[in-house]
């Protein structure tokens, strides 16, 4: 019957092996991502009854009844990927093997492959997630693999603008005065693109136009250029496309739609105060039959008083940049003009973006709209066109108040928002698409309700627009919740994904198939599948690693314990064997 302790201290010695080999495994994997340490559950073996009676059952010794991983939380270590991630609290990621095979994780050692996939540690399994629209608001219920948009991103037309800014409200007097009864005036576009070096262009328009007559034509950067004419071959513009010749060739290519006009308009008489570089507000709509017409259609720069009109007679001044008409309008005798010094009138630029992601500069300009504060009239230009009223200014021919009002305390009283476009008003039909490809029109409503009116030198505070160029991504971050936002090089944020999270009501019953990697089982239950910070999951931190739960202090104070078991169970065995030994020979 004492042969039974050999047995029992076999079974400790084999039981406290397996014990070793669980903390040296332990101890080998104190430094691998994501690594959960585990535990020997140890249970006693069927005890034999001696004489019938509990009071007189010999234990059968011990066995191993599993071993069982503590899901505890690891410490964190930053680092600088941001597509390391890892959790805090409850949950594991999940990741797709290539043979379709799903496993779980605690390693958030990710990466991108060649796919633009987001892998783990092997390189070949991937993260999966959930496709995140415009708003971070998951497209689909069913995680699939994450994968990063490198392409280009698409551009956004521009739809929107903002602009917070303060107009002075120190005002010089404004010159108010009308264009000469006898002015002649003619202007157009031109109906195609045109080289540069290319001396002959085609022009539609309203006007008489003559051999030797100088001619602004935009250089499609916002200035103009001085050209005369050598021929041209009818004399007075219309909706057919002209030709015209010049002397010179142009200096630089001009696109289809440019503006197109003599450079010299007449001032009637009773107007004094004239000089270079005022600014002028000009009436050119209306028809040659109509007495009325909307004021102020234009904006301009005085180039150079060429006779400065008196009391009794009129004079003329050259102008900087070109002022087309539309075929079968005409400058109106008596139009009215205002004048007055540029450091009155105040402009602000900002990109705006075409269909295509073109840039497109567009300059808003307010000037007074008389001596009289409080009263500014708004002029804009896209892409260097001619500065025009919006459409704020009435469709009819009929004399009008001015776009903007402030009252005696600053704030702006008037309609605050303007609709601007980027073919200007003087092409028709509205071409489909600009010459470069883009979607006509470019409209755009910009809002002035954050204007004021005090006595401080004008200046813009803001301005903002929603549109944007074509894009590459520069870099990502992922929040607390999983969700991975691009940053690209346009400036723009965008969400790409959500990590998912799965969690078990078991997670001690996951099987692990090294690598880090867990796969389900019956004993550890469905997996709960959600996303981080909600529920019972927990929260992502990137640019982080969860390290390795186990602690070596106590695996060192476990190895004591189970090398001393191992010990006495060796002690067991051969105080046993030395029994049996004198037994055998007190027998012969």
């Amino acid at each position: 019957m004492g042969v039974n302790a050999l047995f029992t201290a076999v079974s400790g010695l084999d039981s406290n092996q397996t014990y070793l080999g669980v903390i040296g495994n332990n101890i080998a994997n104190s430094n691998t991502i994501g690594f959960k340490s585990s535990n020997p559950i140890f249970e006693n073996l069927v005890s034999q009854t001696l004489s019938g009676t509990s009071s007189s059952q010999e234990g059968l010794g011990t066995d191993v009844y599993s071993i069982q991983q503590q899901f505890t939380q690891g410490a964190m270590e930053n680092t600088s990927n941001p597509l390391n991630m890892a959790v805090d609290g409850n949950g594991f990621f999940i990741v797709q093997a290539p043979n379709g095979s799903t496993y779980y994780t605690r390693n958030g050692t990710f990466s991108e492959n060649a796919s633009g996939e987001i892998v783990d540690s092997t390189g070949q399994n991937v993260v999966q997630g959930y496709a995140l629209n415009s708003q971070g608001i998951a497209t689909a219920g069913t995680p699939t693999p994450i994968k990063l948009n490198t392409g280009a991103i698409a551009p956004v037309a521009t739809t929107t603008s903002d602009l917070t800014a303060n107009l002075d409200s120190n005002v010089s007097p404004q010159i108010s005065t009308t264009v000469s009864s006898s002015a002649t005036f003619a202007g157009g576009y031109l109906s195609a693109n045109v080289a540069a070096g290319s001396s002959t262009i085609y022009v539609e328009g309203s006007g008489t136009l003559k051999a030797g007559d100088s001619i602004l034509i935009g250089n499609g950067n916002g200035t103009d250029n001085l050209y005369t004419i050598k021929t041209i071959a009818a004399s007075s513009l219309s909706s057919t496309a002209d030709e015209i010749t010049l002397t010179s060739a142009l200096t630089s290519s001009a696109q289809e739609n440019t503006a197109v006009s003599q450079n010299e308009l007449n001032i009637s008489a009773g107007a004094t105060g004239f000089s270079s570089g005022m600014e002028l507000q000009i009436n050119t709509t209306g028809t040659a039959s109509s007495s009325t017409s909307d004021p102020y259609q234009y904006l301009n720069t005085i180039a150079n008083v060429i006779t400065a009109p008196t009391s009794t007679s009129a004079g003329t001044v050259s102008l900087t940049d070109a002022m087309p008409l539309t075929p079968g309008t005409a400058f109106l005798p008596s139009g009215a003009v205002i004048a007055g010094p540029a450091s009155d009138y105040y402009s602000t630029t900002i990109n705006v973006y075409d269909s295509l992601g073109n840039a497109l500069p567009m300059t808003v300009t307010f000037a007074p709209s008389s001596s009289t504060a409080g009263s500014w009239n708004a002029y804009y230009s896209i892409n260097g066109t001619a500065a025009t009223r919006s459409t704020m200014t009435s469709a009819t021919p009929t004399p009008k108040t001015a776009d903007i009002a402030f009252n005696s305390s600053g704030a702006i009283t008037s309609t605050s928002t303007l609709t601007l476009t980027d073919v200007p008003p003087y092409v028709t039909p509205t071409p489909t698409n600009l010459p470069d490809g883009a979607k006509s029109p470019l409209d755009i409503a910009l809002n002035l309700s954050n204007l004021s009116q005090y006595s401080a030198p004008s200046a813009t505070t803001a301005f903002t627009q929603n549109g944007y160029a074509t894009g590459t991504l520069t870099s990502f971050t992922v929040d607390q919740s999983g969700k991975i936002s691009g940053q690209y090089s346009n400036g723009q944020t965008q969400y790409i994904a959500q990590v998912a999270l799965a969690n078990f009501i078991a997670p001690t019953g996951l099987t692990s198939e090294g690598n880090s990697l867990y796969a389900q089982t019956f004993a550890s239950g469905q997996p709960a599948v959600g996303v981080a910070n909600s529920g019972n999951f927990g929260y992502i931190t990137d640019s982080a690693l969860e390290q390795s739960n186990v602690d070596i202090s106590s695996e060192f104070t476990n190895m004591i314990v189970a090398q001393n078991a191992y010990v006495a169970n060796s002690k067991v065995l051969t105080t046993e064997n030395a029994v049996l030994t004198a037994l055998e020979s007190s027998v012969q």
